[in-house]
């Protein structure tokens, strides 16, 4: 298998969806019947399961807006590209995407370094990108030094706009249920990626939790995966911290889980995953589950809560046998409001949908949401979990507790603490 040369594509129009192969299925559509997106997923590497569920939420949605006649009359064709969780190739992709298909947005990706790169390629070519899961407050805001944590640069451009919660969002929420559960004056030890969106959660709840009393012991960065984490958990229990933070996710967050729990560490030390997903609950089993806090921005139980969540809990379960989970929820969510937008507008024209984005109200998983106009950020609550031990699940699927719901505009960064400028004016 060629590292840079395979291209993983699937062609979903109308009713019918090619799987997933190695091999690039024939688009027969005729190009003024069909308007064609971007997809660009990490199907090789730790975030290989998300993605996979990303893929399943864009296919159903596809099928869902086709079935309605498109997107202005035009089918959705859809270029899915294996990104190998290299934000190198991940643009690349989406550049041979936009440059040979005619792609007019780009969508996708279960990592920030990703977002970021194809962020910038977005703005480059004047197309719309609607991330994925990416967590990074770089995306809507800044990136920062990894040394200093001070900012550099500002990603944030007229062209992205994300809907899952950023850093700060997910560090205010959990801070302050922490602050209630653990007190004030609580010790913590972090163990994070070392990238981006690594970064940018370490920082987030430091600054989150040390500004209401608490202490940060250490905070260990480890490259994306890894799969032995056990020096780094000898340091926890040598520390003896109140609780310790795990910045990772995917395979890397399921591995380090595990290993903590068979190291003890859960006995006299709390564990959080900032960013925790429902499939990556499932992978770390009960015991190593139990007792953990975390936040997302969906749950499949919201189904019981609000009309949104079940059409997509039916829809999802109905087509693939499965529970849906918050990466289904991102792609459902960006994709169903771009094909809105663009009906809006009236054209694919990507500043007359920026438009049409900026500051648009709806309502769709969960209570009224909206899309910032100064920052792309979108506003949605943020739900805060604890994780299910043996003989408190009732199925497989059944590995969260929701214990808060904390309203995205009370903990979204203001423009103060996130002054983007628009460098670009759409007239």
């Amino acid at each position: 298998m060629q590292k840079k040369g395979l291209l993983i594509t699937a062609v979903l129009f109308s009713f019918f969806f090619s799987v997933m192969t190695p091999v690039q299925a024939q688009d027969t559509t005729p190009a003024k019947e069909k308007v064609v997106i971007s997809i660009n997923l990490a199907f090789t590497g730790p975030y290989k399961d998300q993605s996979e569920e990303q893929l399943k939420a864009y296919q159903l949605a596809i099928e869902t807006i086709n079935a309605q006649g498109g997107i202005l009359g035009k089918s959705i064709v859809a270029e899915v590209n294996d990104s190998f969780t290299k934000a190198t190739l991940a643009a690349d992709n989406a550049k041979k995407a936009i440059e040979e298909k005619g792609a007019v947005m780009i969508i996708g990706g279960c990592s920030s370094s990703e977002a970021v790169a194809l962020a910038d390629l977005a703005q480059e070519k004047k197309v719309i990108f609607l991330p994925g899961v990416t967590n990074s407050n770089a995306i809507t805001g800044f990136d920062i030094d990894a040394k200093t944590g001070q900012t550099t640069r500002q990603v944030a451009n007229r062209y992205t706009f994300r809907w899952f919660n950023n850093a700060w969002m997910t560090a205010r929420a959990l801070s302050k249920y922490l602050t209630v559960k653990l007190g004030t004056q609580a010790k913590y030890y972090y163990i994070v990626a070392d990238y981006t969106w690594g970064h940018s959660i370490e920082k987030s709840m430091r600054q989150a939790l040390e500004s209401a009393g608490s202490t940060t012991l250490e905070a260990v960065r480890v490259p994306m995966g890894t799969e032995n984490f056990s020096q780094y958990l000898l340091k926890v229990k040598e520390a003896k911290p109140d609780a310790l933070i795990l910045g990772l996710y995917g395979k890397d967050m399921i591995n380090c889980l595990k290993q903590a729990t068979a190291f003890g560490i859960k006995e006299n030390i709390k564990i959080i995953v900032p960013v925790i997903e429902s499939n990556m609950a499932k992978s770390t089993g009960p015991e190593s589950l139990k007792g953990i806090i975390g936040s997302i921005p969906w749950y499949w139980s919201l189904k019981d809560t609000y009309k949104g969540s079940k059409e997509l809990y039916d829809k999802f379960t109905s087509k693939y046998g499965l529970t849906p989970c918050a990466n289904s929820a991102v792609a459902w969510t960006t994709l169903l409001e771009y094909a809105d937008a663009v009906k809006r507008a009236g054209t694919f024209e990507a500043k007359a949908v920026i438009k049409a984005l900026e500051n648009h109200k709806f309502v769709l998983l969960k209570g009224e949401e909206y899309w910032r106009d100064w920052d792309h950020q979108g506003i949605n609550s943020v739900i805060i979990v604890e994780g299910k031990g043996p003989g408190e699940q009732t199925n497989e699927n059944d590995v969260f507790k929701i214990v808060d719901e904390i309203p995205g505009a009370i903990i979204a960064p203001t423009q103060e603490d996130n002054p983007v400028i628009w460098t670009e004016k759409l007239e």
